[in-house]
């Protein structure tokens, strides 16, 4: 991965409503080529005695946690200390949401799907913030190879 940043963050700050506020994180990954095929004369309907596996990326890296603050009070909750508590994410849609807590704590199953390295996240509040409620969130992400990815939005303002 090389770095997380947030869609749709314009260098302003943005009102809106506490129901309305959809964070979208995107993760931008730095891609390796590994294998391809050089010849331009290659027959797509050759057999070839290989397998190819079920996921088209290998991933070098897993992520280990995801801690969201703000740099003010929201609900009870001081600057600087972690929110996930009042927020949930998606990796589809806004109406899958799950807890913070699943998103380093993947479940595979026949029913739900979690993927290994998402590209985009959309992150909400499970909370009411009240209205002239004015902060900046920051996420950090930490993967197992022990790097550390922040990025702080700008300022969000609920009315």
């Amino acid at each position: 991965m090389q770095h997380i940043k947030i869609v749709y963050d314009n260098n302003e700050a943005q009102t809106v409503t506490s129901e309305d506020l959809i964070v979208y994180l995107d993760f931008v990954y730095n891609y390796d080529e590994v294998a391809s095929i050089l010849n331009s004369n290659f027959n797509f309907n050759t057999a070839l005695a290989t397998t190819c596996p079920n996921d088209i990326y290998n991933y070098n890296f897993s992520f280990t946690d995801l801690n969201i603050t703000a740099d003010a009070d929201i609900n009870g909750i001081e600057a600087g200390l972690s929110i996930n508590s009042i927020m949930k994410f998606s990796y589809n849609n806004i109406d899958d949401l799950l807890d913070i807590s699943q998103f380093y704590n993947p479940t595979n199953n026949e029913d739900f799907y979690t993927p290994e390295a998402p590209e985009t996240l959309l992150f909400v509040f499970d909370q009411d913030i009240p209205a002239n409620t004015q902060f900046k969130l920051t996420f950090t992400v930490q993967t197992s190879n022990e790097i550390t990815y922040t990025f702080t939005s700008n300022s969000y303002i609920i009315e």
